[in-house]
């Protein structure tokens, strides 16, 4: 924040001590400044109590332009600056401006578009503000504060106004700022709106902003603080211009407090009894960027998230279907509804689904029996592998899953797993284990158009569930997480995923599920998968 806050400086404190000596000494003096520190210009427009200067460059700097209204307060518009912050620091140490005095005007300095990079990468764009500083030159130093730091080059106090100089925030906020050898800054947002696809598909609802901290260049430790909402957070650790660790902390929160945040976009939460805490520790390095992240969560519980006449002898639910859609990405899925439940052609029961119970949870969720609807390791896993491309994937318990396909679609988002989150927890409060696992086994796709565990013995080894083998049934959960990719690759002539296969039946091993014996004999079958006919 120094070196870009210094580098707009810079410029205004080139125009300071010119300012009284009337137009045509004003327009001298900016000019010799400007060139001294290496700034030049394509062309200049002057006219009564106005002048400009167009396509501006220097080694750190440019601008389209740079304009000057005389009067009181004098005016002052730069228009797009672009500032590379790995090159300002060098850029401003040798252009100090001497003055014999000090001196205050009043101004308004306004900045249009400015765009920061890093050694000519874009870190923010699209910033528009108000720049109110004090200016005093004294003895050959430029400090903008109440006080001179003659050996810091250029010093700066005071408050930046605009709108939110981030890609994924939008709002009207507020910096206050005070740079010197420590570097302090507050920022607050009264109603800041947040958008990225790793969060959800829209904006979230507007949210309070707050955020406050101290940087002391010398060591190179870093303090930080704020809160989005009724959600706070902290931060410590060391920065310098080539690496940053940190360490963030999310106290335990209410989740209730979470949920607040996603408004209506999360409609369970108004119709739900939502308690207990959660938490979120991470470790940051970079760069090159990485992350540990450790969730935590303390009496969770939910209730009424669930439709009040869910669990009656049939379950309606959706699925969408986009086989007609050949590869096109803009096209709209078919909805197809379904009716499961015991008194439903198609159901299997828990005692008639033979290996397939074992296998699935082997495969998807082996914790499945001890956790209350999440599972905290998997939610770790699933975050720390979502760095690479800001997509949420895995970390859903069965439940989780059973709850996402009943009640919401595919998108993978971080309000969706929210929403997954209270359906399930809310699950498990309805219904038993068994009937939970029982009833994701009848609604789970193991293919296109494929769904529930009779369909899929029938169509991929034309047995009934209670027939399969242990390993044809580990190879069935074992294409859980992507079935229609599986169903493309295998028909296509793709090799049969052994070392999955033989990974679930590991896992049964180490369940119990499975003997010594009846585990050496399911590894050495020999599997024949034939993929089944898509009928579309």
């Amino acid at each position: 924040m120094r070196r870009i806050l210094g580098g707009l400086s810079l410029f205004l404190a080139l125009l300071g001590t010119g300012a009284i000596l009337g137009q045509i000494g004003l327009e001298q003096s900016i000019e010799d400044r400007l060139m001294a520190a290496g700034v030049s210009w394509e062309t200049k427009d002057v006219a009564v109590g106005r002048m400009s200067w167009d396509s501006l460059t220097s080694e750190a700097l440019s601008a389209n332009r740079l304009t000057i209204e005389l009067g009181w307060p004098i005016k002052v518009e730069i228009w797009a600056p672009t500032i590379d912050a790995s090159k300002i620091e060098r850029w401003i140490r040798p252009s100090t401006v001497s003055a014999s005095s000090e001196w205050r005007p009043q101004w308004e300095a306004k900045a249009f578009d400015l765009s920061v990079q890093w050694e000519d990468e874009d870190l923010v764009t699209g910033l528009d503000g108000a720049l109110y500083p004090r200016i005093i030159m004294t003895n050959g130093e430029t400090s903008i504060s109440a006080s001179l730091h003659p050996r810091m080059g250029v010093s700066l106090a005071g408050t930046v106004t605009g709108q939110l100089p981030h890609p994924n925030l939008s709002g009207a906020g507020q910096l206050d700022f005070q740079l010197g050898s420590t570097v302090t800054f507050r920022l607050t947002a009264a109603s800041a709106q947040t958008h990225h696809p790793f969060i959800a598909e829209d904006a979230l609802p507007p949210t309070a902003l707050h955020a406050e901290g101290s940087w002391d260049k010398r060591n190179g430790s870093l303090s930080a603080r704020g809160s989005f909402g009724d959600v706070g957070w902290s931060a410590e650790g060391q920065a310098a211009t080539d690496r940053v660790v940190l360490d963030v902390d999310i106290p335990l929160t209410p989740l209730a407090k979470v949920v607040d945040l996603f408004g209506p976009g999360v409609p369970e939460a108004q119709v739900s009894a939502i308690n207990g805490d959660v938490s979120l520790q991470a470790h940051i390095t970079g760069p090159e960027w990485a992350w540990a992240l450790e969730p935590g969560a303390r009496d969770l519980a939910v209730s009424g998230a669930v439709p009040a006449d869910f669990g009656q002898p049939s379950v309606r639910w959706r699925s969408r279907d986009r086989r007609h859609c050949v590869d096109d990405a803009e096209c709209v899925p078919r909805e197809i509804q379904h009716i499961t439940g015991p008194r439903t052609a198609g159901w299997v029961s828990l005692a008639a689904a033979g290996w397939m119970p074992e296998a699935v949870i082997a495969a998807e969720d082996i914790r499945f029996r001890s956790h209350p609807g999440y599972d905290l390791i998997a939610i770790q896993e699933a975050l720390a592998d979502a760095g690479s491309d800001e997509r949420l994937r895995g970390g859903s318990t069965l439940t989780q899953q059973l709850a996402k396909n009943l009640f919401l679609d595919g998108r993978r988002t971080l309000r969706r797993k929210l929403r997954e989150l209270l359906l399930a927890m809310s699950l498990e409060e309805r219904m038993t284990k068994d009937a939970i696992l029982t009833l994701y086994l009848n609604v789970v796709e193991f293919g296109p158009g494929i769904w529930g565990i009779r369909d899929a013995a029938e169509a991929w080894f034309m047995k009934t569930p209670d027939q399969l083998t242990a390993k044809e049934a580990a190879f069935l959960a074992s294409i859980l997480p992507a079935p229609e990719m599986w169903h493309r690759r295998l028909s296509s002539g793709g090799p049969v995923p052994h070392a999955r296969v033989n990974a679930v039946l590991d896992r049964m091993r180490r369940r119990g599920s499975l003997s010594r014996t009846d585990h050496a004999e399911a590894r050495a079958e020999d599997l024949r998968v034939v993929p089944p006919v898509d009928s579309l």
